[in-house]
């Protein structure tokens, strides 16, 4: 993520892309859709919206350990990265977040979906985590009930 940062981003912005007024957000797929979300909570100076398909949420350090050993060091590396518990820096941030109703991460996403703004927008429809459902138009939106703003 310092890479992207510190690195990409700046190259990005020395071609024209990405300086004001256009906004830097990012996108990802199933891991990388895991990885948009981490970057934005983590960098919410830098990233400005952020879109998942299928994002890659584990809800536990085992739930994770027990379907990828090497997906986090430790306990404590997943606490630091966990999505859903570091959704705070969210707040400004235009979310979308999509998953299928059979995707085997559609757990996690629903507690994602709990913490992240009153404004992000879930949809929720049938589908797995495969290539079809990242391909098919979504025209089903289900919004899912999170806490009102204070």
């Amino acid at each position: 993520m310092e890479m992207v940062v510190s690195e990409l981003i700046p190259i990005c912005q020395g071609m024209n892309l990405g300086r004001e007024p256009r906004k830097i957000g990012t996108m990802g797929i199933s891991m990388g859709g895991y990885g948009a979300i981490l970057l934005a909570e983590k960098f919410p100076d830098v990233i400005r919206a952020v879109a998942a398909i299928s994002p890659a949420i584990w809800t536990s350090y085992e739930q994770a350990r027990a379907v990828n050993p090497g997906a986090y060091a430790s306990d404590a590396d997943f606490a630091a990265d966990d999505a859903i518990t570091h959704t705070g820096p969210l707040s400004n941030t235009p979310v979308r977040v999509a998953t299928g109703n059979d995707d085997p991460f559609h757990p996690g996403v629903l507690a994602l979906a709990q913490k992240l703004p009153h404004t992000a927008t879930v949809v929720l429809s049938n589908g797995c985590h495969t290539g079809p459902f990242f391909k098919l138009p979504r025209a089903a939106v289900l919004t899912v009930p999170r806490p009102a703003p204070d």
